[in-house]
């Protein structure tokens, strides 16, 4: 939580201090402590509740002594996983010992004579971390970390801490403008938000003025190039195409396992007339894109109208004014619709269908049920639907269920594929994943089970920490935990991933995953801005798209449903059973003149403690500011064509009600 100070310390030597510095900073300072024997709860798993302290700390502070600062105390552990995670590390100086090499970078606060004394300097500097200054020395210390250890890495590690050195060089060119006049950078903020929210709410162009094409929306993913084998699935996707009594066929996996990538895939090839993997020719007359999660959402009104612009001018438009008629009952609608396809081949692809399935399995979309049973009771029809989802509809499956199939994608990749993926993913060799010996990489496919998402998440965690190895990511030695991955590997290691991201990138990825829907950068910015004055999100967007944690689409960005959930579950809730989603600047810029460090808090120097109003950094204070957004977003009423120009005020009523 934002806030919360990890104090490390030994046992040996400063139980006593780190008890009164825990009573200190809690009573007096007005910040909140984590301290192992005060915070492990009783009976719990001590090597899984420290790394996740560690995960959600604002600051660790190390209480330096004779024995903490020694190469077996367990420590140094603790700080190793602190610079994995990126933290701001804060040495306080209790006997007069000197800083372990990879805290060599940092100043300290003393604390060898009087306590109080120690303490006012403590708090001037907690006073200070809310500033921008703090948030560029933070980036200082980084840098002059990767610095350091550029000068001692040897030639398999330079072009890493390379590109760690370029990406800090880049932040603290931007961070120094920021700090320099934070009431300017504050008001170039105001004024791109503000231009940004003009452009969203120009009318949208009309679909009717564009050329038509087979191919309608873009996918909703695009395949890596590193995609291997689902070579046996792919075989049942082109016998549900080439069988003209099927209609509609489910594709059922766990999150993570690769059923878009593996559908967009085979569609994508299907564009030029051609099924992947040698499996010969298909002629397709059109293929629509739909995803639950993607620009183009699922509902009746964008299914009818996206097929309709396969047809003929002049037949579109007659179907245009039978769904227009408010009379006309949704399965005459769809019927006249289909039988206009009378022949030929027409995919429809409804990605992430769990979104609109409720708790019973049941689709929740009223109407856009009655769509999908009239496709499968219709006459002949040459349309075919294909549901990827995490939770098969129900309601479905009894309609006609000899015109539907189900594929479970229910195994991960097995050896050479799931490796195969690592080592291509690691093209340039710097996460050491390429050149690593067989048995390492067989041994993270077995613990991964070879899940697409959870290999991308084991090259995201060695992209994003150099101090990190694949060996300790696997639980097998030296990491701040030694446990084997868990059953739900993929969130496991998303999460993983996540913790080890900068600040900046994170506190983006939560903004993304409270909109739970495809946004611009002026919407990420807009959310962010009471508690980040100065935010401009564009470069982290960009950055986590090339990471693979965030997807591009038609200049929107979002987040995959894993990553979503975990950023999303990291936010407090003041509610014990909340409603699912459906989908500081005038104090001194001046650092506190003591022998202490720098800081950047988490989520990047928030004003106020991280306050919105009296909302806080909650889930609750976040979903209202998003749906605030959606509320300034709205089209003028002049221009309202479509569904799609109410889109801002059907999100903000769906944000509102989720908060």
């Amino acid at each position: 939580m934002p806030g919360l100070n990890f104090i490390s310390y030994s046992r040996a030597d400063a139980s006593d201090f780190a008890l009164r510095l825990h009573d200190a900073l809690e009573k007096t300072a007005g910040v909140s402590a984590w301290l192992d024997r005060l915070d492990l709860v009783a009976g719990g798993d001590w090597s899984s509740d420290i790394p996740d302290a560690l995960r959600d700390c604002e600051v660790m502070l190390f209480v330096m002594t004779r024995d903490s600062v020694a190469d077996a105390s367990v420590c140094k552990k603790e700080y190793t996983a602190a610079l994995s995670f990126k933290k701001p590390i804060v040495p306080l100086r209790l006997h007069p010992v000197n800083l372990p090499f990879l805290l060599d970078t940092r100043d300290w606060i003393d604390f060898t004579g009087s306590f109080d004394a120690g303490m006012v300097n403590l708090r001037e500097y907690i006073r200070w971390r809310a500033t921008p200054a703090a948030a560029l020395r933070d980036l200082q210390d980084r840098l002059a970390d990767a610095e350091r250890d550029l000068n001692r890495a040897g030639d398999a590690n330079r072009a890493r801490i390379e590109s760690d050195i370029a990406q800090l060089s880049e932040d603290i060119k931007r961070q120094k403008q920021i700090a320099a006049d934070p009431d300017a950078a504050a008001r170039r903020t105001e004024a791109s938000i503000a231009a940004g929210l003009e452009r969203e709410r120009e009318p949208a162009k009309p679909i009717s003025g564009a050329s038509r094409t087979k191919f309608i929306n873009p996918p909703p993913a695009t395949a890596p190039g590193y995609f291997q084998d689902r070579n046996k699935e792919n075989e049942l996707i082109r016998d549900f195409l080439r069988d003209d009594s099927q209609r509609m066929l489910t594709i059922n996996g766990r999150a993570g396992i690769g059923k878009t990538a593996m559908v967009c895939r085979l569609l994508k090839a299907l564009e030029s007339g051609q099924l992947p993997d040698d499996l010969g020719e298909m002629r397709v007359d059109g293929i629509v894109y739909l995803s639950a999660v993607g620009t183009r959402q699922i509902n009746t009104p964008n299914l009818f109208a996206d097929l309709c612009r396969l047809l003929p001018a002049d037949t579109a438009q007659s179907l245009d004014a039978l769904y227009r008629d408010p009379k006309a009952s949704t399965e005459a609608k769809m019927f006249a619709l289909l039988a206009a396809f009378p022949s030929g081949r027409v995919i429809v692809l409804l990605d992430n269908f769990e979104s609109v399935v409720d708790s019973d399995a049941h689709i929740a979309d009223a109407e856009l049920g009655d769509a999908l049973r009239a496709l499968l009771n219709a006459p002949h029809h040459a349309v075919k639907v294909i549901l990827t989802t995490r939770i098969p509809p129900h309601d479905l499956a009894l309609v006609q269920p000899g015109r539907c199939a189900v594929i479970h994608l229910d195994e991960g990749l097995d050896s050479p594929f799931a490796e195969n993926i690592l080592r291509a993913m690691d093209a340039d060799g710097k996460a050491h994943l390429r050149d690593a010996p067989d048995a390492l990489l067989d041994r993270a496919r077995v613990r991964t089970r070879g899940f697409p998402r959870a290999l991308e998440a084991l090259y995201a965690i060695l992209s994003a920490d150099r101090y990190t190895t694949l060996e300790e990511i696997l639980g097998d030695v030296g990491a701040i935990h030694e446990s084997p991955l868990p059953e739900n590997v993929v969130e496991a290691l998303v999460g993983e991933a996540f913790s080890r991201l900068d600040p900046t990138a994170q506190r983006v990825m939560t903004a993304l995953a409270v909109y739970a829907r495809p946004v611009a950068p002026v919407a990420v910015d807009y959310l962010l801005q009471p508690y980040a004055p100065n935010v401009d999100s564009a470069p982290a967007l960009n950055r986590l798209v090339n990471m693979q944690f965030v997807h591009k689409e038609a200049g929107k960005y979002y987040l995959h449903p894993v990553d979503r959930d975990y950023a999303m579950g990291r936010v407090p809730n003041p509610h014990p059973n909340p409603p699912p989603l459906s989908q500081g600047r005038e104090q001194s810029q001046r650092p506190p003149q003591f022998g202490g460090a720098s800081s950047l808090p988490l989520f990047g120097g928030f004003p106020n403690g991280g306050r919105a109003g009296d909302g806080g950094w909650t889930q609750r204070a976040l979903l209202t500011r998003a749906a605030d957004y959606f509320a300034q977003a709205r089209k003028p009423r002049e221009t309202w064509k479509t569904l799609a120009d109410l889109e801002p005020q059907l999100n903000e009523f769906d944000l509102r009600c989720a908060a």
